[in-house]
């Protein structure tokens, strides 16, 4: 759509968008963005087609071949504008597409439209699978989970704090399995999905944010919380308790014990544990010496 479609709006050059984006993680083309700082001017790039800025900003952006929006407060004007698109249902899916094979209780509660569920999947009771949830062949869902939700993104849309509406999608490759009373949510904005690759098994009680990438093999134990935009690499365990931060990536073949709570990167192979967390030998060598002075 153009921004001249979209009332309310300071326009100083009409463009054209069909997704949205945060700077530094513009997946799609033809999106838009916005920026209220110089320092991440180099993060503008060619999938970039509109743009929300201020007026000391507008100076960059005049001779370039992209739409412009004005405001005091790009980042609430780009989520008005983005709230506004999705309020007039330009946001919806796709028309659903059910295996016969699959076994999905009566109990279960699935959306209306936008969502895939593959041959010989099993949803179990009071399973509830949102809008843009893509289940492949042979994926287990236990009772009281839910699929596709939205994540936790607030801003400030028309004067108010809001929970912003998502529209990416939930993904779940080929014999993903899932306990009870776990929650994925999908991705933001379209390109921003949240993906479970083939093999995935996880346990009770586990929260996955928007955006989060899990990659093959990986277990993961209750209560873990996986924050938004997080990848996890393959052969990965995640303890019962574990919180991982948000943005973080963990290695292949990487082990996190119960309870750590991991707040920066950790590479292929590495074990760690605390929290906040760090190499397992070296904190359970100093866990024995504190024990051996008590």
């Amino acid at each position: 759509m153009y921004l001249s479609e979209i009332e309310g709006i300071e326009i100083k050059k009409d463009g054209y968008f069909e997704n949205f984006g945060k700077l530094g993680r513009i997946y799609l083309e033809n999106s838009i963005s916005f920026i209220h700082s110089e320092k991440y001017l180099p993060d503008i790039d060619q999938n970039i087609s509109c743009i929300v800025c201020n007026e000391e900003l507008l100076p960059f952006f005049l001779g370039k071949d992209i739409g412009i929006v004005v405001s005091k407060e790009p980042k609430n004007t780009f989520y008005e504008i983005y709230y506004t698109i999705y309020s007039e249902g330009r946001l919806n899916y796709f028309d659903n597409k059910i295996s016969d094979s699959a076994t999905i209780s009566p109990k279960a509660t699935i959306a209306s439209s936008g969502v895939i569920i593959g041959d010989n999947c099993v949803i179990a009771d009071n399973v509830v699978i949102r809008e843009g949830t893509i289940l492949e062949n042979n994926v287990h869902i236990g009772n009281n989970c839910v699929l596709g939700s939205d994540g936790y993104e607030v801003a400030k849309i028309y004067g108010h704090s809001k929970i912003v509406p998502h529209t990416g999608y939930c993904i779940l490759k080929d014999n993903v399995e899932i306990l009870n009373n776990c929650c994925v949510c999908k991705g933001l904005f379209r390109g921003y999905d949240t993906i479970i690759e083939e093999n995935v098994k996880i346990d009770n009680i586990v929260q996955i944010a928007h955006a989060v990438k899990i990659g093959k093999n990986t277990e993961i134990g209750a209560g873990a919380v996986i924050s938004g935009n997080t990848i996890i690499g393959e052969n990965v365990w995640i303890g019962p308790n574990v919180t991982l931060s948000n943005k973080i990536k963990v290695g292949n073949n990487a082990f996190v014990s119960l309870g750590a709570v991991l707040i920066n990167d950790i590479n292929d192979g590495e074990r760690v544990a605390g929290n906040f967390a760090y190499d397992t030998k070296k904190f359970m060598n100093e866990f024995k010496m504190k024990k051996s002075k008590e």
